[in-house]
């Protein structure tokens, strides 16, 4: 695709370069495209600046894909939101994106069915990282519960916990689905404690297979300011 022939553009409202706090990339750089827009409202949402379009700027793939080289020789990228995959034309960016040789890897919420991306010529360039929202959230009834049976092995399928109800569901959406990918426990920042994760997850040893089971940290909490924006 000749992304300078491309009429779509994309509410961006932020493009910036840091490690990747979460997923199977945590700890490797990338440039992190965040678009604007979302359609959950999760109550412990910590990007809720990019609900709305207020702070936006609207971008081509190209144009977003000439500011991705800026930062040099960095080759992953992380595309997020908000929902990118709410946006209109979303395929045309990651076959933008894809074709300049990056690794795109999608923070997606679960409401919105991936097979359509799973059967895109570049699906191997792509790097599902999708949620399950879990009741804490408040938006457990807007999951696609497909989404866990399409996800390949080398995606992630993720469960942020706020609470004990929250581990139960988590327990019973695993052993349902039996996912083949990753799957990745993270904590409601300020809310569980990273420890009550881990002895959760022993003592699940006996009720089901915890071999792709991660206990992840929200990196860049830990290394900045939680709250500060574009790191």
């Amino acid at each position: 695709m000749n992304s300078s022939n491309s009429a779509a553009v994309f509410p961006v409202n932020e493009i910036f370069a840091s490690v990747n706090g979460e997923g199977t990339l945590s700890g490797e750089l990338a440039v992190f495209v965040r678009l604007c827009g979302c359609n959950l409202r999760c109550t412990y949402c910590d990007t809720s600046y990019a609900w709305d379009f207020d702070d936006r700027r609207n971008m081509t793939a190209g144009e977003i894909l000439e500011k991705v080289r800026s930062f040099g020789s960095i080759r992953n990228i992380t595309l997020t939101g908000g929902e990118p995959l709410f946006r209109r034309n979303a395929e045309e960016l990651l076959e933008v994106l894809t074709a300049a040789g990056y690794l795109v890897n999608i923070e997606t919420n679960g409401s919105v069915n991936l097979g359509r991306y799973l059967e895109l010529p570049c699906a191997s360039r792509l790097i599902f990282c999708c949620d399950y929202k879990l009741p804490s959230s408040g938006e457990e009834e807007k999951m696609d519960t497909d989404n866990p049976g399409l996800l390949r092995p080398n995606d992630v399928l993720k469960f942020v916990i706020g609470s004990e109800e929250d581990f139960n569901r988590t327990l019973e959406v695993i052993t349902k689905f039996r996912p083949q990918c990753f799957i990745y426990l993270s904590a409601v920042f300020g809310r569980v404690e990273p420890k009550e994760i881990v002895a959760k997850l022993l003592s699940w040893t006996e009720k089901t297979d915890t071999s792709k089971i991660r206990v992840q940290l929200q990196m860049h909490k830990y290394i900045w300011d939680p709250n500060l924006r574009g790191v």
